[in-house]
Parts: C-alpha cells; structure tokens; sequence
C-alpha cells in the first residue's frame, strides 16, 4: 500500500503518541516525577499515601489513675473524727488544727500567762482536741485554763466554768493583768453580798460561797 500522505497544514490526530526521546516526551516524564503539594523536596511522593494521624495504632491507652489515699497517723485519725463533711478534704481540716497548734505554741514563746487566758476565755471544743491530740506539749496551760474562769456568773462547787451549769471550785484567784474596770462580786448562801472587789489583788472564794459575778475582768486564774 503506499505510503498516507499527510496533507500539509493538517494537525496530526490526538491519538497519536508521542515518539521516545522528544522533547514532549521528556517534559511528560520530569512532571511524573515532580512532588505534589505538601511534599518534602526528596521524599517519596507516594509516601503520605497511608500517613496516619501520627497515632501509634499498636499503643496502649492507659486511664488516669485515682489520687492516692491520706494517710494520718493514730492522733490524727483520732482528730479528723467526725470533723470532716461530706466531699470535704481531711488535710484542710487537719491543717486548721495544726495552724491553731502553732499559734498557741508561739504565744507561749512570748507570754506563758496569755495562753492561759486566752483559752479560759475560749474552750472551744476543736481547740481542745487539737492540744490532745495535735500539741500535747500544751497540756499543761489547757489544764491551767479548766481551772480558771473568765467573766459571768458561777456558782462555787467544782471547777466546771464551761459547763451548761458554770461553777468554780473554792481557792484563790487573780485577774489576769488586773484590767481597769474589773469587779468581782462574791455572794453567800442567802444571797447576802459578801464583798466586791476590783482585781487589783487575789480574792480567796471560800466554800461557804455561794456564787460569784465577773464583769470586764476576762480572766481568773487560780492561785
């Protein structure tokens, strides 16, 4: 058959392809081999193919663990009983005791007799159980307190100025400081006055006392 002749101006048929080692051909090639976007320059460009999230399937997720448990030793324990509500941290209550330790301690340092009074004025229960049990080194002023009494009305028996009935015992007393305004009024058995006094000095309370009144004195020690 002879040759087809290509008519001249025509353009040749899209489905021809294109002949080895052209120009065209090249061109083709390079943009094969070209990275797509996002593409290190010398990496595989089919390498982020199956890239994952950077997760490592094969990992093991662990849970978060619980905090550890408190530990307190038998007087804390002993403390913290029935002091601690519902949902509440037991060291926050612990820590109120012992910071209430601490500042008995360092105002023992500095004047013995004011802790003393202070805790005549002041026998709450939780400062009670903090020198049991937290500062036992201050047993011996919490002692001292229970046998004082500070101002009010007190019957003369035994020593119970907290009590829901308040009594002293008999003995000697003196305000503590000798404050100014202080009086002191002790009554007998018929209600008779049997003498009022200012603090400056002791006054003995005998047992025929009846009871005694206290006002702007704060505190009594016994003698």
């Amino acid at each position: 058959m002879p040759p087809s002749e290509v008519k001249p101006g025509a353009t040749p048929s899209s489905s021809a392809g294109t002949a080895p080692g052209s120009p065209a051909a090249s061109e083709s090639a390079a943009a094969s081999q070209e990275p797509g976007p996002g593409t290190a320059p010398g990496a595989d460009p089919g390498a982020n193919s199956g890239a994952s999230s950077g997760a490592d399937p094969g990992a093991v997720v662990q849970s978060p663990q619980p905090a550890p448990e408190p530990t307190f030793d038998a007087p804390q324990e002993q403390f913290l009983a029935d002091k601690v509500p519902e949902g509440t941290d037991p060291n926050a209550v612990l820590q109120v005791g012992q910071e209430r330790c601490d500042q008995l301690i360092s105002a023992k340092a500095m004047d013995p007799e004011s802790v003393i009074s202070e805790l005549i004025m002041n026998a709450a229960s939780d400062t009670v159980d903090a020198i049991g049990l937290l500062c036992p080194e201050m047993q011996p002023e919490l002692d001292a307190a229970g046998r004082g009494f500070p101002d009010g009305t007190f019957s003369v028996g035994q020593a119970a100025p907290h009590s829901e009935k308040p009594s002293i015992a008999p003995g000697t007393y003196r305000a503590y400081g000798a404050p100014e305004g202080c009086t002191i009024s002790v009554y007998g058995g018929n209600g008779n006055l049997i003498g009022t006094y200012d603090g400056s000095s002791p006054v003995e309370i005998t047992a025929g006392s009846a009871r005694v009144e206290s006002d702007q004195c704060y505190s009594w020690f016994r003698s």
